[in-house]
């Protein structure tokens, strides 16, 4: 999807606002080592609103971030991971199948976040990752839904994949 610049940062807004509300309110859940993150339903999106989609869902996870109290470790490599998924699924050359707006985010979050998060909470790397990789497929999951419903909504077609 093409988007003039007005419509870049409206896009980059929204989505780094809705990221961040969703995660703020569900803070209890959205936070540490066990975790279930429902913002990462938005993960999947710039496979459809493309790099844009990206921007807002760093600038939002790194906002959210800063209200969950794990530090400057959790704001910097959360939103990091969240940047390096989004722009995966917002390429098309790298990301040419729906499925793959699906696993990027599950492989990127639920092998990234552990890393430090199990530091922090001096717990084994295996736990994090079964945590939070599992957490993280179901919500992703649940956002492929969201970017078939967003794709038809803009265009009135399923998502197609690249030739």
């Amino acid at each position: 999807m093409h988007f003039t610049h007005t419509q870049s940062i409206a896009v980059s807004a929204v989505m780094a606002a809705s990221y961040a509300a969703l995660t703020i309110v569900l803070a209890p859940i959205s936070f540490g080592l066990i975790q279930l993150r429902i913002a990462d339903a938005l993960l999947p999106l710039p496979y459809v609103l493309g790099w844009p989609m990206a921007i807002g869902l760093f600038l939002g996870c790194a906002v959210a971030n800063v209200f969950g109290g794990l530090g400057p470790v959790d704001i910097l490599f959360g939103s990091f991971f969240n940047l390096v998924a989004g722009l995966l699924v917002s390429n098309r050359k790298i990301c040419p199948h729906w499925l793959l707006a699906w696993l990027y985010p599950t492989l990127i979050i639920g092998l990234g976040i552990p890393a430090y998060l199990t530091l922090l909470f001096n717990q084994p790397y295996i736990v994090g990752v079964l945590s939070i990789m599992t957490s993280t497929a179901i919500v992703t999951a649940l956002g492929v839904i969201v970017l078939f419903a967003v794709n038809r909504a803009f265009t009135g077609a399923p998502a197609k994949q690249s030739k």
